[in-house]
């Protein structure tokens, strides 16, 4: 799971710096899509980690509200 975390997360830093320096905003969607798997995939590690009591879910549902929006803009 670090593997694809950091992975995920240079992509996303990698899609996002692209469209911030030549101004190409077409490839948010997929950044957006991204960003939500990876945020996640950090709470269903704070979920197995901590328990109920933890982020873990709060995590996991902004998580798919910004996959919802992101499939919305496409």
């Amino acid at each position: 799971m670090k593997i694809i975390k950091i992975i995920l997360a240079l992509v996303v830093m990698a899609v996002s710096t692209y469209g911030l320096f030549t101004r190409d905003f077409s490839y948010g969607p997929i950044s957006s899509l991204l960003l939500g798997i990876f945020i996640a995939i950090i709470g269903i590690e704070e979920f197995k980690n901590k328990g109920k009591n933890s982020w873990g879910m709060f995590f996991i549902l902004v998580s798919l509200l910004v996959i919802v929006v992101a499939l919305f803009s496409f």
